[in-house]
């Protein structure tokens, strides 16, 4: 599965990552980039974290890569979300966009692939850091169920983007 992360609105839609982006720009990165590196290790994911290059980036989009990950800076005068569209739309099935930018996870959808929004996606990568959420998520699973009335199916596409989004 190829994951791309809309690097600076999963960094402000994150409490902690937020706080570290305000005294110091790079170290904001760099710590996002280690929790997608340890992610990346576990899962076995492609993933693309995609920042705005900004007013003095280069004329042309620049790629490196840091412990794993594809880091992707968008060439000056392009935004970060014009590089994701690309990416989406040439990736298609198979690609989850990582972002809470309406506008960009509703034109990721429209050529195939799935949206998460980030706060949710941080949620997965710390919940499988900490035995406690797992243990609470084993127990709930262990109480019986009472049936309320007829089950209700989910349209064919929210159960096609359920299963892709449990591999995530």
């Amino acid at each position: 599965m190829r994951v791309i992360v809309d690097g600076y609105n999963l960094i402000r839609q994150s409490p902690d990552l937020s706080q570290l982006e305000r005294q110091d720009l790079e170290a904001g990165r760099r710590e996002l980039v280690r929790r997608l590196s340890e992610y990346q290790r576990r899962k076995r994911h492609q993933i693309q974290v995609v920042f705005d290059a900004g007013s003095g980036g280069d004329s042309s989009q620049r790629q490196e890569w840091s412990q794993g990950v594809s880091i992707v800076y968008s060439r000056r005068g392009e935004t970060a979300d014009e590089v994701i569209k690309r990416l989406a739309a040439a990736g298609r099935e198979g690609v989850v966009i990582v972002t809470s930018d309406r506008a960009l996870a509703s034109f990721a959808e429209r050529q195939g692939a799935t949206a998460i929004g980030a706060e949710e996606f941080e949620q997965r990568i710390m919940a499988r850091d900490l035995p406690s959420a797992k243990k609470d998520q084993e127990e709930e699973e262990d109480r019986p169920h009472k049936k309320k009335g007829m089950a209700r199916r989910l349209p064919k596409a929210a159960r096609r983007r359920q299963a892709k989004l449990l591999h995530l």
